[in-house]
């Protein structure tokens, strides 16, 4: 009797082996670093990255995951760097932290996932806005993948380096002046021998990513100069009512990067009274704007 309860038992534990897991979700790295270094900085300018990540399942059967992105310990995001990630038609949500309750945009379903030890790539587009505003340097952030299997448990995390590079840019252009961009004219009227001649308003307006300089150079040295090239009328020209060295140096430098409507700053030229041959009179000034 007891010999055929040992043999029943022992026929019950060979036929019962035990059952392989048809789906196991896994990252195939553990980790990724996604750099954006090619940025155009411009007015509604857009800088776009490209990533896979690559999933595959570690079981034996039918396989789907959801893939989900949250920031990690709950690390506020940049307030210097703005990103959206999509994948294929989906854009999707960065939840705060990693216990986030998940919403219908936060996770992205992936089925079929292959047996192989390369998996599937699935594909991400990083979109920056690069308009004005950004601030130029070095910029990085970590999330957390998460990996969910059908039953909603993490199955595996991976973590992703976002690292962005902003070069320093810059732009100028001149407002209520007559002329284009690049080239404007401002007219002083008459100069007498009782009269100060002072131009309209106008100014620069500066976009900038990075602290920046600006420089002025007259061809005359601050002089206007007779059309026959006869005589010279000193003149004086103020930024910002601080008075800029036309002989040479002059040189203002702002310390930091511009908000996306840019800068502006007030321009004034005026000259007189003085006595000098009739005809005209004119100066050109070069103004450039530097990232330093």
């Amino acid at each position: 009797m007891r010999i055929i309860t040992l043999l029943i038992a022992t026929l019950a534990i060979w036929s019962n082996p035990a059952i392989a897991q048809e789906c196991v979700p896994k990252f195939v790295d553990s980790s990724q670093t996604v750099t954006v270094s090619d940025i155009e900085v411009g007015v509604g300018e857009i800088s776009r990255q490209s990533f896979q990540i690559r999933v595959r399942n570690d079981g034996d059967g039918s396989c789907g995951a959801n893939v989900r992105f949250a920031r990690i310990d709950g690390t506020a995001p940049s307030a210097n760097l703005q990103y959206t990630l999509r994948s294929g038609s989906s854009v999707l949500q960065v939840l705060a932290d990693e216990a986030a309750t998940a919403t219908s945009d936060s996770d992205l379903f992936l089925r079929g996932l292959p047996s192989s030890d390369s998996g599937r790539a699935v594909p991400f587009l990083l979109t920056i806005p690069s308009g004005w505003g950004i601030e130029s340097g070095f910029h990085s952030e970590q999330l957390q993948l998460s990996l969910l299997d059908t039953t909603g448990q993490v199955a595996d995390t991976l973590l992703l380096t976002i690292n962005v590079d902003v070069p320093p840019s810059v732009s100028i252009r001149v407002v209520g002046a007559t002329g284009s961009n690049s080239i404007a004219t401002i007219n002083l009227g008459n100069i007498t021998p009782r009269d100060v001649s002072t131009s309209d308003p106008f100014g620069i307006r500066v976009w900038s990513t990075s602290a920046y300089a600006v420089t002025f150079e007259s061809e005359n040295n601050g002089s206007l100069r007779h059309e026959q090239a006869l005589d010279t009328i000193p003149y004086e020209l103020r930024m910002d009512e601080q008075q800029v060295n036309l002989g040479g140096g002059g040189e203002f430098v702002f310390p930091d990067r511009t908000t996306s409507l840019g800068r502006v700053h007030r321009l004034r030229v005026q000259a007189g009274p003085a006595v000098g041959r009739a005809g005209g009179y004119g100066d050109r000034v070069t103004v450039t704007v530097t990232a330093v």
